[in-house]
């Protein structure tokens, strides 16, 4: 669990904030402080449960043509007691990231979501570990899991059909 750069620049709000009410004596400054800290606080308290979760991730075909459809379907199942919300999930997928966010997840049930990969470059293209993060509403506070391992993905050439050629006619004299 860790905060996010928005939650460390409240909790610096915070901290100046209460500062200045010291300095200048004005409650109102340590009232609007208390709330920001009161925020982060909640935001850590909201994402540190750890979601138990049983994540599976398959990428369908594993060798494509250059801009031919690839997709990677992730199923999540709440293994716990608990209504998971908030779910995101993010695989990274060459130099890009995709992110599919994940429905409300009830108790003992799982939730299939499928996703289109990025096939415009050719090559193999390492996709994975796929990473499930909860967050808070206001995204003050982030908890990220890495689950399964990396898949290669090959994007080969698109090939083109080519014509027949015509057939040569040779002169027998």
């Amino acid at each position: 669990m860790k905060l996010t750069p928005a939650g460390w620049a409240v909790l610096a709000a915070a901290a100046a904030g209460y500062a200045a009410a010291v300095a200048t004596g004005y409650p109102e400054l340590a009232e609007i402080a208390a709330g920001c800290a009161v925020a982060v606080a909640v935001a850590v308290a909201w994402v540190l449960p750890v979601p138990r979760l049983a994540v599976s991730r398959e990428i369908a075909p594993v060798r494509v043509a250059r801009g031919d459809p690839a997709v990677g379907v992730v199923t999540v199942t709440s293994t716990g007691h608990r209504v998971r919300a908030g779910l995101r999930a993010r695989d990274p997928c060459g130099p890009r990231t995709v992110t599919v966010d994940i429905p409300r997840l009830p108790p003992g049930r799982g939730q299939t979501v499928s996703y289109r990969l990025p096939t415009q470059r050719r090559g193999e293209i390492p996709v994975g570990p796929l990473r499930v993060d909860r967050s808070d509403l206001l995204g003050l506070a982030r908890r990220v899991r890495e689950y399964g391992e990396p898949v290669t993905l090959i994007v080969r050439p698109k090939t083109y059909p080519l014509p027949l050629l015509p057939k040569s006619f040779t002169r027998i004299k």
